[in-house]
């Protein structure tokens, strides 16, 4: 299987950047899947051999299996290795298609795209939410607040949050559209979420929107939602 990895080197589009190289390694193991040549089960080689294998640092190999193991594509076990897990071939290849295209344009355009339809499910939830919605959106909040206190990452149930908020607008449009865009928004929150300077400002945002839509006021939900969007997107304009 080393082979195909090695098969074509890798070119260095920015000497001075180790985005375009992660994902040229993505790209690459992409068409291995696509090929056929990585099935379920296959264990890839280690960290080192793959940086050695496209002659590269160990850095964007690191974040290229980050990026292959939130779609899925990749598992961890622990004192075995990596190995390639059940692949949903047409999500995993969609997906990698929007990061391939240009990370950083891409996230931008998908700020402007949650900016359209998050802000329509933040005032729908203001004036449709139940009990049950506001319990489900406080305990996204709760969990949020614990993983914080232990220092752990916070962008899964981040993405719990806004699911939540989308959930309370009762509009299965809009639902079905976070869920297609799923895999994109949680690359999108890990990256916006890395510093964990930010998860408080993000629990912040995720405390007063809940608390809007509890008092069933669609405008201060909306002003709220659009600027912790905001701030979000201009992290992600910053690493770029």
């Amino acid at each position: 299987m080393n082979n195909f990895f090695v098969e074509k080197p890798l070119k260095k589009f920015d000497e001075e950047s180790s985005d375009a190289l992660y994902m040229q390694i993505v790209s690459r193991i992409q068409q291995l899947m696509r090929e056929g040549h990585l099935k379920e089960g296959d264990k890839l080689p280690s960290e080192r051999d793959l940086a050695e294998m496209f002659a590269v640092s160990r850095v964007p190999v690191r974040e290229a299996l980050k990026v292959l193991e939130f779609l899925g594509a990749i598992q961890h076990v622990r004192g075995e290795g990596v190995f390639v897990k059940k692949i949903e071939m047409k999500r995993i290849l969609h997906t990698i298609g929007f990061l391939m295209a240009n990370p950083a344009d891409q996230l931008i355009n998908l700020f402007e795209a949650r900016e359209a339809f998050e802000i329509k499910a933040v005032r729908l939830a203001a004036e449709r939410r139940t009990e049950a919605d506001i319990e489900a959106m406080q305990q996204t909040v709760l969990e949020m607040e614990f993983l914080i206190s232990q220092g752990k990452p916070v962008s899964d149930v981040s993405t719990k949050f806004h699911s939540a908020v989308i959930a309370a607008a009762h509009n299965d449009i809009i639902i079905k559209i976070n869920e297609f865009l799923s895999d994109m928004l949680t690359y999108s929150r890990q990256k916006s979420l890395r510093d964990s300077n930010r998860h408080s400002v993000s629990l912040t945002y995720h405390k007063l929107i809940l608390q809007h839509i509890i008092e069933k006021n669609p405008q201060a939900a909306v002003d709220t939602m659009q600027e912790h969007l905001s701030t979000a997107k201009i992290v992600i304009q910053n690493q770029s």
